[in-house]
């Protein structure tokens, strides 16, 4: 979720010029903060506040600094300083609510939105920020209103569109979400390109070349492919710029006439069309999703995990997924330790198999042989492979990764372990999803409340073996 208060906005009464020589080195520091060295503008802005220790705007910097460095608790602190000195400063207090929000003191972040607020009623951007805390709360019909006011006073930002597009989509409320959805592409999001041809609008290319633009993580490229078969009926020639580790897996649909790897330049095309568009194409509404299975694993891929699955007879397999990519900035949000999940599902009659790939196999790599899983990552070299291993489990449980959406595209039940405000896609309070028939949610009742989520996982895993044992 983006903060939306730019860094101008935050160090916007800077210019309140100090004595020349305390000015200067305030200028540094935002210029050294503004290239992002922001160890170096901390050394300048300690020093400031030691020097001055009553001046506001010192304190301010300082805290954006610390949030932008992702130090939440130090950035607090310096905001609160700074209020102390000067409690009129609704700037401060929208600061102080964006970091409280960090670090999900929810309701204390909302108070200072509203504090701001009552300083300056008409800052489209505080309207904004409160908006964002209110989603952080899963209060979405009140974060609607703030995002409405924020549209309402600024409305050529879209930022605030494209927050309440997410708003709505969390309601099922496609009509309107859908159109918002759209305002994605000129939040600077994503990263400017030249596209081929024509923004595509839908209707039919017969004779034509239509590009499929990637776009955002491997969870949505596989959610999308569900919609490859009628993006090709409507035309011509259908190419699908795909991160590598999916080639295989799209390719294996026998739908996309071409698979462009993204690290390579785009192909000429008539007509273009961002890939998280085609669901405002072809679902309208809630009740038009559907819930089959799309995609079919290889069979000649199955045979490499024969030996692994054979030390499973007997038992329920169950594949495992404890973190997403560790590169997406809201995954400490999802992920989970290892232990949490050996602690959980590691019982009897059961064998667990890791599907895990990336930085977090080292947590399994410190149990060696003692744990209790088998790890399928070395023979996983893409998810047309993940698919293939899946095909042979019973069950896998997870926290809301790509795999999450692999698992239930090739129509195999699928436990994910879901935050307090996980994706839209999963809709609010269901514990089931409409886009994959055999998905079951567990939801957390309050931020960081894995404890519950786990154990209700754990006592169903354990109902679901003594079914089987009776069957």
């Amino acid at each position: 979720m983006t903060d939306v208060v730019d860094e101008p906005k935050e160090l916007a009464f800077v210019k309140k010029a100090p004595p020349e020589s305390y000015q200067a080195l305030f200028q540094k520091a935002v210029a050294l903060h503004t290239r992002k060295q922001f160890q170096e503008a901390e050394d300048l802005l300690s020093r400031l506040t030691s020097e001055r220790p009553n001046d506001a705007q010192a304190w301010n910097v300082r805290g954006v600094n610390f949030r932008v460095a992702k130090r939440f608790g130090e950035a607090v602190q310096c905001y609160r300083q700074a209020l102390a000195i000067d409690s009129q400063q609704p700037s401060i207090w929208s600061n102080l609510g964006n970091a409280l929000k960090d670090l999900k003191h929810i309701e204390s972040a909302i108070e200072c939105h509203h504090r701001s607020l009552a300083l300056n009623p008409n800052d489209a951007g505080s309207h904004h920020n409160l908006g964002i805390a209110l989603t952080a709360a899963n209060r979405h019909v009140e974060a609607i209103s703030a995002f409405d006011r924020a549209i309402e006073l600024n409305p050529n930002n879209p930022k605030p569109r494209w927050d309440r597009a997410r708003g709505y989509l969390h309601f099922g409320d496609y009509e309107h979400g859908w159109p918002e959805y759209e305002s994605r592409l000129f939040t600077g999001l994503l990263p400017k390109r030249e596209e081929p041809g024509q923004k595509w609008d839908g209707s039919r290319y017969d004779g034509k070349r239509l590009l499929l633009v990637s776009e955002q993580g491997f969870g949505d490229a596989i959610w999308i492919a569900r919609y490859l078969p009628q993006v090709k009926a409507l035309g011509g020639e259908l190419i699908m710029e795909c991160r590598p580790e999916l080639i295989p897996l799209i390719a294996s649909m026998n739908v996309v006439d071409r698979l462009v790897p993204k690290a390579d330049p785009l192909p000429d095309a008539d007509y273009h069309f961002y890939q998280c568009s085609l669901p405002g194409l072809f679902t309208k509404s809630l009740n038009a999703v559907s819930n089959n299975a799309y995609i079919q694993p290889e069979t000649h891929r199955m045979a490499k995990f024969a030996a692994a699955m054979e030390r499973g007879n007997g038992k329920l397999r169950v594949g495992i997924v404890w973190s997403g990519s560790t590169t997406f900035e809201g995954n400490h949000d999802r992920a989970v330790s290892l232990a949490m999940f050996l602690q959980s599902f590691a019982l009897p009659g059961v064998q667990l198999y890791s599907l895990q790939k990336g930085a977090p196999e080292a947590e399994l790599q410190k149990y060696g042989s003692a744990a209790p899983v088998i790890d399928l990552a070395p023979l996983l070299n893409d998810f047309a492979d993940t698919a293939a291993a899946i095909a042979q489990l019973d069950l896998v449980i997870m926290t809301d990764t790509a795999v999450a959406h692999l698992t239930g595209a090739i129509g195999k039940p699928v436990w994910v372990l879901l935050n307090f405000v996980p994706h839209w896609q999963w809709l609010l309070d269901r514990a089931d999803s409409p886009w994959y028939s055999p998905m079951r949610l567990f939801r957390q009742r309050t931020w960081g409340d894995w404890r519950s989520v786990f154990d209700q996982a754990s006592a169903d895993l354990m109902r679901l073996v003594a079914e089987r044992a009776t069957d």
